[in-house]
């Protein structure tokens, strides 16, 4: 089960999937991911197919054609799991979630049984399960849930009980017990897997991600490009619509059954995401194997004169890995360029003015990520401007134009112009901080918005000047919008602009709000920290309450390697409050999360690293400490329960 799975959002195409009425991808459909025009993988294999009998043991290998029908996956693939007896099943028939099943993520020791399905695509195939000891038990699989069968006996006697019961194999009738219910398929890029490994400095097995299907011959993370399409693989058509989050299963070892290798940890600090892998689910009947190759619908289907063509519409979550596409690309400044990114997703068109996006390059070493504010934005697209400052922004202004793929998340943040407010605004900026208030400016600009504007922006030069025409021209439309610009080096024509020459003095902070309330103003920040905390300094001596004055910080990537927790500073023992319950903390017990997760509760979390915010929570009262430095701090008044502990007793909310 995945760490995300309470999502319910999908990438989604036309509710007729029994139909001949099939989608064309958008683009060039025999692009799966690249660079440019001319650098496209147009024959992606399937590797190996791989079914898993039972949920969270070992899997199959299958040596011949598997059978796909639209509403299942594999044949007898997670058809079966082993009740934990920890949670309760009122439904052993329907679909669950891990909580109440052995799973690798809790319960690791399971990898190191053995699997073996004889007749797989019959209706009565046997299996044979070996334990860790050597004992081996098999059964048909319509027999295999008998209590009183060798195999029931073999996992009673290998497998710890719980307070509801004994280990117990039961069959569900719902399709499979995958991590969806709909999630038919799993597919894993061998060429992604590569990547990790290289990241890691060490070998990825590739069944720590327990897929079904491993692929070839598409580059690093092209799987991403088949989200929101529909393939023929073999005989079957299949709809690709998700990608794969991953949890703590994945750091364990598939053949020893230990925690060595954190994954989503690896995930997050070096490719800025947690997810692995895409499911797909099954639109047509048929059949595939090994070695087939994954052809576009476009391409399977051309020559179709009857065929009538519908265009998905693709739904997804921002945390979620996508292909974009650059579809334009402008100078903005003597060193910074605006890329226009178009969006599968449609998700970075309705950012909010404020928000970023991480841009992801999948050739670039890792860490090969960046966070950058959304400029602009458009149906379906979004703009930003990169000033070239650093490796990634570097990469993308040397080597991307239109027409070039790259991975995108987001949008991301939380300090946003509320546009349904009446508070008067005061922008602040520095560099390329100008992004956000240009966005903000936009937005002011398009909805007429009757109030106050002034605008407060530092640069160096103004030849490194960047979209401030749009800044002007967003002015000169509103009703009462005044800008100021600062140059803080001063050369030949640097007045040119109107500019002052020089760093902003508090007389011209305090400037921005002269003839404006303190008390109906929204300020908003973005710079250097010693200019936010100028500002808010200034603005708070006159007036403004700090909680007006909004600077959101993203945080760009560590270059830090991932390290093993330090030791706590205290001893304990030490009390945690999370709603009614309680727990109690040592220096034995690791972190926060480590703690409640010994006293039997599964909290959500991800990296483990303080990489990827799942597992943050509201510290109510106490104070803790980190044991790993957290790759992206949380919000304040936040904690990161998967890598800190408390310094005293604590109390935080409860998921």
């Amino acid at each position: 089960m995945s760490c995300g799975a309470q999502r319910l959002r999908r990438w989604t195409a036309p509710s007729d999937l029994h139909s001949d009425r099939l989608p064309r991808s958008r683009g060039d459909p025999a692009r799966f991911h690249g660079r440019g025009e001319g650098d496209t993988m147009s024959a992606p294999r399937i590797a190996s197919i791989t079914r898993y009998p039972v949920k969270g043991l070992p899997g199959v290998t299958a040596d011949a054609a598997v059978a796909l029908q639209p509403g299942r996956g594999l044949r007898w693939d997670r058809s079966h799991a082993i009740e934990n007896g920890r949670v309760r099943i009122d439904d052993p028939a329907a679909w669950n979630s891990r909580d109440g099943y052995f799973h690798v993520a809790r319960h690791e020791e399971i990898v190191r049984f053995g699997m073996a399905l004889d007749d797989a695509e019959g209706d009565r195939p046997t299996l044979t399960v070996t334990a860790p000891d050597g004992r081996s038990a098999g059964a048909a699989l319509g027999d295999a849930t008998r209590s009183d069968s060798a195999l029931g006996t073999l996992l009673r006697d290998t497998l710890p009980s719980g307070p509801f019961g004994s280990p117990r194999l039961i069959r569900t009738d719902a399709t499979g017990l995958w991590d969806w219910p709909d999630a038919h398929v799993s597919f894993i890029n061998l060429a992604t897997v590569r990547a990790l490994a290289e990241a890691a400095g060490e070998h990825v097995d590739p069944r720590r991600f327990r897929g079904n299907v491993l692929i070839d011959g598409l580059a690093a993370w092209g799987e991403l490009a088949l989200l929101g399409r529909r393939f023929r693989i073999g005989t079957a058509v299949l709809e690709f619509f998700q990608p794969t989050d991953r949890c703590r299963a994945t750091t364990i070892d598939p053949v020893r059954g230990v925690s060595d290798l954190n994954v989503p940890g690896l995930l997050a600090s070096r490719f800025g995401h947690m997810y692995c892998g895409v499911y797909a689910r099954v639109v047509s009947e048929g059949e595939m194997r090994a070695d087939d190759v994954i052809v576009p619908i476009d391409e399977a289907r051309s020559g179709a004169a009857t065929e009538t063509v519908a265009t998905p519409t693709v739904v997804g979550e921002a945390e979620w890995p996508r292909t974009g596409r650059i579809v334009s690309r402008e100078p903005a400044g003597a060193r910074s360029e605006s890329f226009w990114i178009e969006d599968p997703s449609g998700l970075l068109g309705a950012a909010r003015p404020g928000q970023h996006l991480r841009v992801h390059l999948a050739d670039q070493h890792a860490p090969s990520w960046r966070s950058y504010t959304i400029s602009a934005t458009a149906p379906d697209r979004a703009r930003i401007t990169v000033r070239r400052d650093g490796r990634i922004s570097s990469a993308l202004h040397d080597g991307f134009t239109a027409e070039t793929d790259l991975v995108v998340t987001g949008p991301f943040g939380d300090v946003t112009l509320d546009r349904a407010e009446e508070r008067d605004v005061v922008l602040v900026s520095a560099g390329s901080g100008i992004t956000p208030s240009v966005a903000m400016l936009r937005a002011l600009a398009a909805d007429a918005d009757p109030r106050r504007v002034r605008v407060l922006h530092v640069e160096r030069t103004a030849a490194d000047l960047a979209l401030w025409d749009e800044v002007t021209a967003a002015c000169s439309s509103l009703p009462d919008a005044r800008a100021s610009l600062h140059l803080s080096r001063s050369v030949e024509g640097a007045t040119a602009d109107g500019a002052r020459v020089g760093r902003p003095s508090a007389e011209d902070v305090l400037s921005t709000i002269d003839d404006l309330d303190p008390d109906d103003v929204d300020v908003y920040v973005c710079g250097p920290a010693l200019l936010t905390s100028e500002v808010r300094a200034v603005l708070h001596g006159a007036g403004v309450s700090t909680e007006h004055v909004h600077a959101e910080v993203f945080y760009s990537p560590t270059t830090a390697e991932l390290t093993a927790p330090r030791e706590p500073s205290s001893e304990g023992p030490h009390r945690i409050t999370a709603g009614r319950r309680r727990f109690t903390w040592t220096a034995g017990a690791g972190s926060i999360l480590d703690t409640v997760e010994g006293a039997g509760q599964d909290w959500p979390n991800g990296c483990r690293v303080g990489a990827c915010g799942t597992c943050v929570r509201t510290l109510v009262s106490g104070e803790v400490e980190y044991l790993v430095d957290p790759i992206v701090p949380p919000p304040t008044g936040s904690v990161l329960v998967c890598c800190s502990a408390p310094v005293g007793d604590v109390e935080i909310d409860e998921p």
